[in-house]
């Protein structure tokens, strides 16, 4: 192949880099627009007693006010129904929308915030998973037994949203054969996806009462639908225009401003943008799901896992969102990548009174492996056992089933992701050091793919369009112009991939989930051999040749063995508009992909401060399975990210509440890594062509992130001989956790 595989830039690096890229914030119309802010209920749970605009609307510069009044009387939610868009009688998340103001500056918009009156019957709040689990606990959703929910939506009971139990074998029998029964709980609090632009949108309604939408988001289909929804409003009424997006990493999927702003631009008649405050994006946004972990395992005395019995208890919010896709998600992920004969896997998802939890890179992945592969370590240490061999053992392979996914599984690469990473690391030869640990983790992802479809087009002058709905967060559009150019022969300069809006572009999937590339390339790839099959209808006329033997290289197409009796791409494209076959171009769609898993296997060496439980990370090896990398460059950047991104959910980063308020909602507060905290991350990739992928292309960004919390928390037990049962793995719970060991060697 002369450009897939190729370690090229991304297309749009210059745009970026100048400042010339529009983001969410940058859209600016020919005339002027309002500034939009939203109220929200400083209680994390009350009922609404009366709502008292008034004051807001008759302030000088306000232009509209919006509460539920405005809005259709919709419920709305892609699995429950449950969520109005303004709270109308009860809120269940301090930050729950309430009202909504336009005025001509912000000043005057924040000062109506504060004119409208609410008065609120305030109820005692639930902000842990575990505790809304209890009898007697306050419900979130008394009428819960009334929404409408997808037949998939099982297990409702009190606060609890869905309730799955998966069961694999004979449990007990396999619990009964074990030598030894391990059991363990665990917890992974919430965190935010921190992406560095905060949530932004543009909306303006025509005098049609057409609404159009800019914004940076993932999924610009499904905003279109959520939209249309909640102002039962049919699709050609809602255009959506994504513009660049600052980091999504999931966080930018589901409707967040954009029903506020399309409902204060129908009232006032005049264009209004609305851009969260950083606070405002930590406290409602939807952020990764917090995880209550018990793991209990049995194995022979030679580390062969027989029997796991799993229970994950995750808080999914004051509304069901993409929970149900979480809980499905840990499901499949819960027994970990290894071969169990008995696995029983109970998953419980519970509305808290905190924001709405939503997909956030790999949802339910490194909260899982934290779990896992923790165990893993504790139960190999337990039985002096090495951690890789008892990971080598126990790994699934070719043919194997998993509790959730059935089976038989195809295209397994565990083994050799494990064996890579480790020999990489120098596993076995690499000497220790006093307070310095190495840990070692494996982690997979299921990837999928979604339905979704793609035009290509061969311009007059022999360049190449690709028109795609798509977005693209890490590079996606540079490999998708790749894909084009290896199936047309020609260079990516000759090809422009245009991520159009939603009322031109051919329906896309979401740029989410590992699977953008693998169902967008596809589609691609489908459409640029249709118009290749088509530019040699033309050549062959032309040339008095069989379409079959001509070859198109070096944006020429010619005849094999004659390189000489050719023509140009520009003369293909010229001569097709007077053809009988006409202008040259082609849409083609996929349908869904099976899941397919992916692997990723992970060692971290870090140094302990047994003195401040401070964790340095020195050395982190990273390889994955990727089946083939389209743009290795780009591979090898998605996933250092994700490590880096992790090493900031092990080591520091936690969503604190009180009564559900977030006490540390900026990034003074709230702990990211930064590059001066980045290790040097050293890269491998496992390449075997994938099934169904272009060129054998497999997800990158999900599994890439899944190993880091546990091989985090080995490498720290590895280095004091304490375990942190708790992320994140901060100097004062790993100083806690050495504290707590201490005790335990004198008592015993």
């Amino acid at each position: 192949m002369k450009v897939v595989g190729q370690e090229l830039p991304r297309v749009e690096i210059f745009e970026k880099v100048t400042g010339e890229s529009v983001f969410g914030a940058d859209v600016r119309l020919a005339g002027p627009a309002l500034v939009g802010k939203i109220l929200g209920s400083p209680h994390a749970h009350a009922r609404i007693k009366n709502i008292d605009t008034t004051k807001a609307e008759r302030l000088a510069g306000v232009k509209a006010v919006v509460t539920a009044q405005d809005l259709p009387p919709v419920k709305y939610g892609r699995f429950v129904r449950d969520e109005e868009y303004f709270a109308r009688s009860k809120v269940r998340l301090a930050g729950d929308r309430i009202a909504a103001v336009a005025a001509v500056d912000e000043e005057t918009a924040e000062e109506a915030l504060r004119l409208i009156k609410v008065d609120y019957e305030v109820l005692p709040p639930v902000t842990d998973a575990l505790e809304a689990m209890r009898e007697g606990a306050p419900l979130l959703h008394e009428e819960y037994a009334q929404y409408e929910a997808l037949p998939m939506v099982e297990g409702r009971k009190g606060n609890i949203c869905y309730h799955k139990e998966t069961v694999q074998g004979d449990i007990e029998r396999g619990f009964r054969e074990a030598d030894r029964v391990f059991e363990h709980r665990f917890y992974a609090p919430m965190v935010h996806q921190t992406y560095i632009e905060p949530h932004a949108v543009l909306a303006r309604v025509d005098a049609s009462g057409k609404v159009t939408v800019w914004v940076p988001t993932q999924a610009q289909f499904f905003i279109r639908q959520s939209v249309a929804e909640i102002f039962q409003l049919p699709l050609i009424k809602v255009k959506v225009i994504p513009t660049e997006i600052g980091g999504g990493f999931g966080g930018k999927l589901l409707p967040t401003i954009e029903p506020a702003a399309v409902a204060l631009a129908r009232k006032s008649g005049m264009p209004v943008q609305i851009v969260m405050t950083r606070a405002e994006d930590f406290q409602v946004a939807n952020p990764r799901h917090p995880f209550h972990m018990r793991y209990k395992t049995g194995v022979k005395l030679d580390g062969t896992i027989v029997a796991r019995e799993v229970e994950l208890v995750l808080g999914t919010g004051a509304y069901c969102g993409i929970g149900i896709v979480t809980s499905q998600r840990a499901e499949m992920l819960g027994a970990g990548p290894y071969r169990i004969p008995n696995v029983k896997i109970d998953v419980f998802c519970v509305y808290t009174n905190h924001a709405n939890c939503g997909p956030y890179r790999a949802p339910a992945g490194p909260q899982i492996a934290f779990a896992s592969e923790s165990q893993i370590d504790l139960i190999a240490r337990e039985l002096k056992l090495d951690p890789l061999e008892m990971r080598l053992k126990n790994a699934i392979e070719d043919g194997d089933t998993t509790p959730a996914c059935g089976g038989p599984l195809k295209a397994v690469h565990a083994k050799e992701t494990l064996l890579r990473a480790a020999e990489a690391a120098g596993w076995k030869t690499t000497s220790r050091e006093k307070n310095r640990g190495r840990g070692i983790a494996l982690g997979y992802w299921l990837v999928g793919g979604y339905a979704s479809s793609a035009g290509v087009k061969l311009n007059e002058d022999g360049t190449v369009t690709v028109i795609t709905g798509v977005v693209d967060l890490s590079g996606t559009v540079t490999s998708l112009g790749q894909i084009a150019a290896e199936v047309l022969g020609v260079e990516l300069d000759d090809v422009h991939v245009r991520t159009a809006d939603s009322d031109f572009a051919p329906h896309s999937t979401i740029s989410a989930g590992s699977q953008a590339l693998r169902s967008m390339g596809t589609a691609v790839k489908l459409a640029a051999e249709e118009v290749k099959k088509q530019i040699m209808e033309v050549a062959a006329d032309k040339l008095e040749a069989e379409p079959g033997d001509l070859v198109a290289e070096g944006k020429r197409v010619y005849v094999r063995g004659s390189i000489e009796k050719g023509l140009s791409l520009e003369r293909v494209a010229q001569l097709s508009l007077t053809h009988r076959r006409g202008p040259i171009a082609s849409i083609q769609s996929t349908s869904q992909f099976p899941n397919q898993p992916a692997f990723s296997a992970h060692v971290a060496d870090v140094e302990v401060d047994p003195q401040t439980g401070g964790v340095k990370v020195l050395r982190y090896v990273a390889a994955q399975d990727v089946g083939i990398a389209i743009n290795p460059l780009s591979v090898r950047g998605q996933i250092q990210g994700s490590v880096i991104q992790g090493l900031g959910q092990a080591l520091s980063e936690a969503n604190i509440f009180k009564n559900g308020k977030m006490l540390n909602p900026t990034f003074l507060d709230y702990k990211i890594f930064s590059s001066l905290d980045a290790p040097p991350v050293e890269v491998h990739l496992v390449e075997h062509a994938a099934q169904d992928g272009p060129f054998g292309a497999k997800g990158i960004g999900e599994p890439s992130i899944i190993p880091v919390t546990a091989a985090i928390a080995n490498a720290v037990c590895d280095a004091v001989g304490a375990r942190v049962f708790a992320l994140p793995a901060s100097a004062e719970n790993v100083l806690t956790a050495i504290q707590e060991k201490n005790k335990e060697r004198k008592l015993s």
